[in-house]
């Protein structure tokens, strides 16, 4: 995952680059802990979590991961992908044509954003 450092830049001909756009896109976008689950699982669509694992590596509180772990998986954004005694695994369900939009979101956005910085001289 790429790793973006707050600070500003400025090029010729381009405004100041404030990285409060250093929040991953979704986030930035929604500013919610649904977006955090979703930037996370984005960043990391490989793999499955646990909801302490994602709570953890998200920065989110359990309580409110919760919450959101119910209503991604009622709009089935996210799936769960194995249960081992009482504990489940989520995942994105990158089968819904939702997610697969949100991923094209996610991508042009970095995409995006790395062209706004300034490209070193050959």
């Amino acid at each position: 995952m790429a790793t973006i450092e707050k600070n500003n830049m400025t090029t010729k001909g381009q405004e100041n680059l404030s990285l409060e756009d250093s929040k991953l896109p979704l986030e930035r976008l929604f500013d919610t802990a649904n977006a955090k689950v979703l930037d996370f699982l984005f960043s990391n669509e490989d793999l499955d979590y646990t909801d302490n694992e994602i709570s953890e590596l998200a920065a989110i509180p359990e309580r409110t991961l919760q919450r959101s772990l119910q209503i991604l998986l009622h709009e089935k954004i996210i799936k769960r992908t194995k249960k081992k005694g009482r504990v489940f695994y989520y995942t994105l369900n990158l089968s819904s044509p939702r997610v697969e939009n949100l991923f094209n979101y996610v991508n042009s956005t970095l995409i995006y954003n790395l062209d706004q910085f300034p490209q070193k001289p050959s």
